[in-house]
């Protein structure tokens, strides 16, 4: 059998564990109250009785109780001076469990005074001092209840119990009244304990909890770090894709350009040779003497008229070809196909094909950005001009664009070869391509840049041929309010080109 455990009467449990050793820390604690109670009230007790009590008998009795008490005090000082006492509770409690019930020994050996004492006045006396020391105990001993047992019912029991069996009505009656009063203070030790237990246990789950807090705000702390530092990592690895992103729209602009070089050359030379011709025709004027002011202004008019739009021309390749920042503003679809028309009907021309537009100028507007929608236009019509340029077949590519309830719905229909059931999911994937000489890059950055502006891009076959291009882009005042994605956040998968 385990003694300590026995003594202890404590349960496995963590929390009770810990709650014992509280108990049993506050039992030592409170020791020192308990020695000068025995201390002041034994020799007093002594003093009082000297002059009826056998006087050998009253030393003895003291000598063997202050014994107790200087055995108790031993172990309050070795208790506060070992360094592992909190680790072995249990034993602590059943050493000063026994020294306790020694003394309470020790108390309950006046049972001799009762038989000595001359009248029932000293009885009474001796019993008042009992009561005293009973209750002393209860503010002293009950951190564990198993000590102030064992101290209390060797003090008490043996001197009520003689007081019972006494013919004398008045000990009886004392002895009666002694029984009931001892019932009374150990039920009030035992609540007492039990209160102080629960506020231990309190106290206790309470530090534990806050310890548990504390952890996790440290945690939180620690997880808000990495936190912090992997945004600014993703930020970092952000900023450079955009980079390369950018520059990979930059280069696929370029390659259109470089596509569409013979017909913009050719575009660009209509106007210089009319230059050339008004210019040749108004120096014949000259050499011939015959100068007229109406046709010398109308030859100037036709060559400033032609410069302008050689002018116009090259502006709009030079802004096609521009590298900077996505600037997001309010466009309305119909100018943004008013200034690329030239380059949309230059490349359908080299085919015969024509376009036909279908763009109300009552559209609203769209938050975007025009360079960039411009773009995917331009992409969109150049895959319908290679898919119509080996149809046999006459036919047309139509762009119509309608307003929806959040977005502006723009279509690009060509009346093509169409769209074989294999390549549908694959059609906008990065570097896929049905071009025997193309990069596959323009449906995939075509599809980053809608994506970038809140839309969505794709492709429906027609009914009877060809295929019809769909990409939205969200109306001004549905756009504000949403967080636009950086632009042009082309797939991760075409940050590998070398531009």
């Amino acid at each position: 059998m385990n003694i300590p455990a026995f003594f202890s009467g404590v349960s496995d449990e963590p929390l009770s564990r810990r709650v014992h050793a509280q108990q049993v820390r506050l039992l030592y604690a409170q020791a020192p109250l308990g020695f000068i109670a025995g201390l002041l009230i034994a020799p007093m007790l002594t003093a009082m009785l000297w002059d009826v009590i056998p006087q050998p008998v009253l030393l003895i009795w003291l000598a063997l109780l202050e014994t107790t008490l200087l055995i108790r005090l031993a172990l309050t000082v070795a208790f506060r001076r070992c360094a592992h006492a909190d680790d072995e509770p249990a034993r602590w409690a059943t050493r000063y469990t026994i020294a306790c019930a020694t003394s309470g020994c020790c108390w309950g050996g006046t049972l001799i005074l009762f038989i000595l004492s001359p009248s029932v006045v000293y009885d009474a006396f001796i019993a008042l001092v009992l009561g005293g020391v009973l209750m002393s105990g209860v503010l002293t001993m009950t951190p564990v209840p198993m000590t102030y047992r064992a101290y209390a019912m060797p003090l008490a029991l043996p001197p009520l119990l003689w007081l019972l069996v006494q013919d004398d009505l008045m000990r009886a009656a004392m002895g009666a009244a002694g029984l009931l009063y001892l019932l009374l203070v150990v039920a009030a030790a035992h609540r007492y304990h039990q209160t102080l237990t629960e506020s231990l246990r309190l106290a206790l789950s309470n530090g534990e909890l806050a310890q548990s807090f504390a952890a996790a705000k440290q945690q939180a702390e620690t997880h808000y770090q990495q936190l912090i530092a992997a945004l600014a990592e993703e930020e970092r690895i952000s900023a450079t894709a955009q980079r390369q992103q950018t520059l990979l729209a930059h280069a696929s602009r370029l390659n259109t350009l470089g596509e569409m070089a013979s017909g913009l050359v050719h575009e660009i030379n209509q106007p210089m040779t009319a230059i050339s011709l008004y210019t040749e025709a108004g120096l014949a004027q000259v050499r011939s003497g015959a100068l007229e002011p109406a046709e010398i202004r109308e030859t100037l008019e036709k060559i400033a008229a032609q410069s302008t739009r050689a002018s116009a021309i090259i502006q709009k390749i030079r802004r096609f070809a521009r590298q900077g920042q996505s600037q997001y503003a309010p466009v309305r679809i119909d100018a943004l196909l008013d200034e690329i028309a030239d380059f949309l009907n230059l490349e359908a021309q080299r085919y015969a094909i024509p376009i036909h537009y279908d763009v109300s100028a009552e559209l609203p507007p769209v938050l975007a950005d025009g360079l960039q929608v411009q773009q995917v236009i331009l992409n969109l019509v150049r895959n319908a001009i290679d898919a119509m340029s080996d149809s046999p077949s006459a036919g047309l590519i139509a762009i119509s664009a309608r307003a929806n309830p959040d977005a502006v719905e723009i279509r690009v229909q060509d009346t093509g070869s169409g769209l074989h059931p294999d390549t549908v999911g694959q059609l906008l994937h990065p570097f896929f391509t049905t071009k025997p000489d193309g990069l596959g890059l323009g449906l995939s950055i075509s599809q980053a840049i809608v994506e970038a502006h809140g839309g969505r891009l794709w492709a429906v076959p027609n009914a009877d041929r060809g295929v019809t291009f769909h990409f939205t882009l969200p109306l001004t005042h549905y756009a504000e309010r949403a967080e636009l994605a950086d632009p042009v956040a082309l797939p991760v998968e075409t940050l590998g080109v070398q531009l």
